[in-house]
């Protein structure tokens, strides 16, 4: 037919461009998720791609430049496969160039960065805070010794990019709050000097005694209304799994559609909630009677009248519930479908606090597991808690339990370079190890203190300090599980060594829940009998083992722990039939 056009034929790729193809996919959408991260926090993003300039000794290219008031934060990406440690150093070395060089960055920002002049002219020198992250696509598997020579640069790992990413599209610019902590930024920080130091003062707030709350530890609860736009700049979660490396996070990840939903509400109603949000206050909260006297917490009757002040600043008030309805009061762009409603209401709508006092010389984990009891016994009745969740909190209730010990051995072995980053301690970690059911159904009998009748553990081997592990000391504990994770890794390491070509590859069943658990069983039951040996004995073991980890060859299920045991005690360890059934 005249004028119909014919169509271009179809070019068909090889698989070596199919393959570039989808990498140049990969890393364009690392990028972006990079800009986004930062430009949903309301960081305003200046496009420095191919800009060469000179500073010192060196010639750079900056990947990224975000700017908030006076932070500015300077970002690497890395599409690498593998850490790359001379990329690392060069790039901590240009950064220490751009630190002992400030001015010709800004100098270059004004000439080359339209609207940056702006920015630059407001702000001293003195006043800017300036980082450098860097941020890879693959995780780098750094340990922290390794870190330590890089102390300048700041990582985002993928876990921590993913992160900050997920709470940068579930509540946008609020989500800079978050950052800053991570940056270790204080109010004070922020903006021109003398921008911090302000403070909230609640009138006639609800002050409970102990008696009246049941509680004996010296904990007071104080009631009272504060705004949501000076809770979304005060308030901090624990969540679980976030950038954070402490044992002390008990929450869930923050859930969009909720947000949302709440988000809706808000805007159609225009009410503030009834229901009441959990937190703790910081140290620092006040309290003045008549006259603005001030008096201490312990000195407060019931619902005495009193003024309560609490210092306006950043990431001080730790939520235990509610992070949901304070959060979908977030800032962002104009142009978002609620903003304009909720922009006039965050500072009118209130919600109703309830705040714990801790005394000040509570220790802090006996603050958090008391935080993490509480956030729990509200949500075990409303929505399941995850597995995963309930075992940390576990670890937080009684770190000395055989549970609390089996996770605090997995976070350990983690960090160590047989399992370094291999385990799944975050729900944002794809791939990996899972964690529950290894300490529930292995790890747990093997280092628990108090094993069942005729059967060793490895506490019976430790000779760190008993007495003072029995009394709860967290040097002792920490000896414990260092000693624990040492003799795992030594254990596996010889495994590794032994099944080089299997361990991590894809289609090997090596580094499944079934094969660990069937070899940390095999680990436990074998020590009655060896005891501990060293890295030569076990390699010896293994290697008499010749085991097909292949996933079409691999004959256990994930309910075969002990079957599997059997046959490595057996192909390894050389244990009869008869000793099978004695151990």
């Amino acid at each position: 037919m005249a004028g119909t056009k014919k169509k271009r034929p179809t070019v068909k790729l090889t698989e070596e461009q199919k393959k570039e193809r989808n990498k140049k996919r990969r890393d364009a959408a690392f990028r972006r998720k990079i800009r986004m991260t930062l430009t949903n926090a309301g960081f305003q993003y200046f496009p420095t791609t191919d800009k060469h300039f000179s500073i010192g000794h060196r010639k750079v290219e900056l990947d990224y430049l975000f700017v908030y008031d006076n932070v500015i934060l300077i970002c690497e990406d890395t599409c690498g496969k593998k850490k790359d440690k001379d990329h690392i150093r060069k790039k901590s070395e240009a950064f220490r160039e751009i630190q002992a060089n400030i001015r010709v960055l800004l100098d270059w920002m004004k000439e080359e960065l339209p609207g940056a002049g702006e920015i630059v002219d407001e702000y001293p020198i003195s006043r800017l805070r300036v980082f450098y992250i860097y941020i890879p696509q693959v995780e780098l598997n750094l340990t922290d010794d390794e870190k330590k020579l890089y102390s300048n640069l700041l990582f985002w790992e993928p876990e921590t990019l993913s992160y900050f990413y997920k709470m940068s599209q579930c509540i946008y610019h609020s989500a800079r709050y978050e950052i800053f902590r991570f940056l270790e930024l204080k109010n004070e920080d922020i903006g021109p000097s003398g921008s911090g130091g302000s403070k909230e003062t609640i009138k006639a707030p609800i002050i409970c005694s102990e008696e009246s709350m049941g509680h004996r530890n010296g904990i007071r609860v104080v009631s009272f209304m504060m705004s949501a736009d000076i809770l979304l700049r005060t308030s901090y979660v624990l969540r679980k799994d976030n950038w954070e490396n402490s044992m002390f996070l008990y929450q869930r990840l923050i859930e969009k559609e909720k947000v949302k939903g709440i988000r809706k509400f808000l805007a159609s109603k225009k009410e503030t909630f009834y229901n009441n949000v959990i937190v703790a206050l910081p140290d620092n909260v006040r309290f003045q009677g008549e006259n603005d006297q001030e008096v201490s917490i312990g000195e407060l009757g019931d619902f005495q009248h009193c003024k309560m002040i609490i210092p306006d600043e950043m990431n001080s008030i730790c939520v235990i519930d509610g992070q949901h309805r304070i959060f979908a009061h977030y800032e962002a762009p104009a142009n978002e479908k609620y903003e304009k409603d909720i922009a006039k209401l965050r500072k009118r709508l209130h919600l109703l606090v309830t705040g714990l006092v801790f005394p000040a010389d509570m220790p802090n984990a006996e603050r958090k597991r008391i935080q993490s009891e509480i956030f729990l016994d509200i949500n075990d009745n409303t929505k399941k808690v995850a597995s995963n969740v309930l075992m940390h909190i576990e670890m937080l209730k009684d770190p000395f339990s055989d549970i609390g010990l089996a996770r605090r051995v997995v976070e350990k072995l983690n960090g160590e370079r047989t399992f370094l980053k291999r385990f799944e301690l975050s729900s944002l970690d794809e791939s990996k190890i899972k964690v529950a059911s290894i300490v529930k159904f292995a790890l747990r009998y093997l280092v628990t203190i108090k094993p069942s009748e005729g059967k060793k553990s490895l506490y019976e081997f430790w000779d760190g300090d008993k007495e003072a592990f029995l009394q709860h000391d967290e040097t002792a504990l920490k000896a414990y599980i260092e000693f624990c994770a040492k003799k795992l890794d030594m254990f596996f390491s010889a495994i590794k060594n032994t099944y080089s070509d299997q361990w991590g590859a894809p289609d090997s069943k090596l580094l499944s829940v079934t094969a660990m658990n069937g070899f940390i069983i095999a680990y436990n039951r074998q020590l009655a009998k060896n005891g501990i040996q060293d890295f030569a004995f076990y390699r010896e073991c293994f290697e008499k083992m010749d085991m097909d980890f292949s996933k079409d060859n691999f004959p256990y299920t994930s309910s075969q722990y002990r079957k599997l045991s059997n046959e490595v005690l057996q192909r390894a360890f050389g244990f009869t039939e008869e000793e099978l059934g004695e151990y």
